[in-house]
């Protein structure tokens, strides 16, 4: 066996941030083929300029120096046309901080706003931030910060900088903070390829055993590193709503491709499936994603009652990939049905190439809609752990809530980023800071600020919150219990309508007129 050596040590040295930002910018910092997929949510991005700005250590980073060819290399948000190079760094670890730095400190948008890289700082709290809307005035965005001549630029032309002279010098200091701050790092020369797969497998695993995605990944990973977790990692990006776990994602593929779901493969069946499979497998959720997005009215998957629903629904959509608009209807009644059934099951198996009569069965299968109960605004039970929470948050978005201060409707798009960030329970702030799930308690706002403003809206802005002027006066005058009293009551009706119409309460399950008419014509077929 060949014992793998470095001809020589490694350099240690290190960069400066403006040198690793002009580094991407010249094309010479590349990232091999067997990196995994960027996974930083927005808190890590936070996290780590937050960690640069106070000087706290954010760890060494390891390139392998190496000739690289001209190519188009996207980092984060930006692009950049490299050219051919004879000494590129090649980033074996550290992808996620290199690509943090740059994705906000050389964003291509002159505002950024809505991925994860648009981060701004906040002058006057001295923080940094991700804006939702319009940013205010004393914000500042990193892209500018990046570069000391944007910098005096974006000074001469800021309002305030006559009056506030202690933030222009905070924005410089930043600025300064930030360009400057030192990252170690160690560069390997001369190394094989083989060599450096295993450098990057040391530095990156702690010697546990291999999951069956990543047996997967070593089986069929061929030219596209981490199949399975790249899938993944499209889905999140083409539909905004949020991680989809490899592991859950290869569940689906074992729906779809006829496997035991609850049963781990062994190698021999994981050899007999190819990237095909992925390939299948990310159609099918696709299409299962933005169902539940458009039809179900589910904004992002953090507000999914159950998981489960996944795979039923990702078999469905690989059998039946544009139904008719009839059938997308009765597919949603069964999920919400399904949502308020204690031990609703999806299951994939009632699925066939025949269209109508896959959703006929389930709909058999979810309790009917008489019998079931729907959550309460003032109690904080009753349904299976893990869902309940969800069910009153989709029934507050649904209120279309209005921003307390500028009257405007919460755009989608922000309530996914909010999500990115925060788990439900963060998102839908308790106006006591409270852990359980009381949803009267509970509001959509950006900000626990905002939620300050809410007694002294416009009505308008009330009632998208759940509200009467006599709830929000009792909210303004620190009486909780009058406050959740009232809005109890307001959201339950709420409730008792929103969920009525999502299950389809009063209205008829039969299959569209044609298929009726089909039926009728083969009077033999089979159910």
């Amino acid at each position: 066996m060949e014992r793998l050596r470095l001809e020589r040590r490694p350099e240690a040295r290190a960069f400066s941030v403006e040198t690793l930002l002009q580094q991407v910018r010249d094309g010479k910092i590349r990232i091999p083929d067997f990196q995994r997929p960027l996974r930083w949510r927005a808190n890590h991005v936070i996290d780590l300029f937050d960690s640069v700005y106070r000087g706290f250590p954010v760890g060494d980073l390891l390139f392998f120096k190496r000739a690289a060819e001209a190519a188009a290399i996207h980092v984060g948000p930006l692009l950049v046309h490299a050219p051919a190079v004879p000494d590129a760094y090649w980033v074996v670890d550290g992808q996620q901080r290199i690509t943090a730095l740059a994705g906000a400190m050389l964003h291509p948008e002159p505002r950024p706003r809505g991925d994860l890289y648009a981060v701004w700082f906040d002058l006057e709290e001295e923080c940094f931030v991700r804006p939702y809307a319009e940013p205010p005035a004393h914000w500042i965005p990193l892209n500018v910060v990046g570069d000391s001549f944007a910098l005096l630029t974006w000074l001469n032309e800021w309002p305030f900088r006559s009056q506030r002279p202690d933030l222009v010098q905070r924005a410089i200091g930043l600025g300064k903070a930030l360009r400057e701050y030192q990252i170690p790092a160690y560069i390997v020369e001369g190394a094989s390829d083989t060599a450096l797969r295993l450098i990057f497998k040391r530095v990156n695993t702690s010697g546990v055993a291999m999951q069956e995605t990543e047996v997967f990944t070593a089986l069929f990973g061929g030219g596209e590193s981490h199949p399975i977790e790249s899938a993944c990692a499209r889905l999140q990006s083409a539909t905004g709503f949020g991680e989809l776990t490899p592991l859950l994602f290869l569940r689906c593929l074992k729906v779809i491709e006829g496997f035991n779901m609850a049963v781990e493969l062994t190698e021999e069946q994981l050899r007999r499936l190819d990237l095909l499979a992925v390939e299948r497998t990310e159609r099918a959720l696709l299409h299962a994603i933005r169902f539940l997005i458009d039809d179900a009215g589910i904004v992002h998957g953090k507000l999914l009652p159950s998981p489960l629903s996944y795979l039923a629904l990702a078999r469905f959509f690989q059998l039946h990939p544009r139904p008719s608009q009839r059938t997308r209807e009765l597919l949603s009644r069964c999920l919400w049905r399904g949502a308020l059934t204690p031990f609703a099951v999806y299951d994939h198996t009632l699925f066939d190439a025949d269209e109508f009569a896959s959703v006929e069965r389930l709909l058999a299968r979810v309790a009917a809609p008489s019998s079931l109960t729907f959550p309460s605004a003032s109690t904080d039970g009753g349904f299976p752990e893990g869902s309940f929470a969800q069910l009153c948050a989709l029934a507050l978005a649904h209120l279309r809530p209005r921003d307390p201060v500028t009257g405007e409707m919460l755009r989608s798009d922000a309530i996914r980023s909010w999500l990115e960030m925060e788990s439900v329970g963060g998102v839908f702030r308790d106006v006591e800071g409270l852990v359980g799930w009381t949803a009267a308690r509970r509001f959509l706002v950006s900000s626990v600020s905002d939620l300050k403003k809410l007694p002294s809206a416009s009505l308008p802005v009330l009632e998208s919150h759940g509200l009467d002027q006599e709830a929000a006066d009792a909210l303004g005058r620190g009486d909780i219990a009058t406050f959740t009293e009232r809005r109890a009551a307001i959201l339950d009706r709420w409730f008792k309508r929103f969920f009525s119409e999502r299950i389809g309460a009063d209205e008829s399950d039969r299959p569209p007129i044609a298929e009726l008419i089909r039926r009728a014509d083969e009077p033999f077929a089979a159910p």
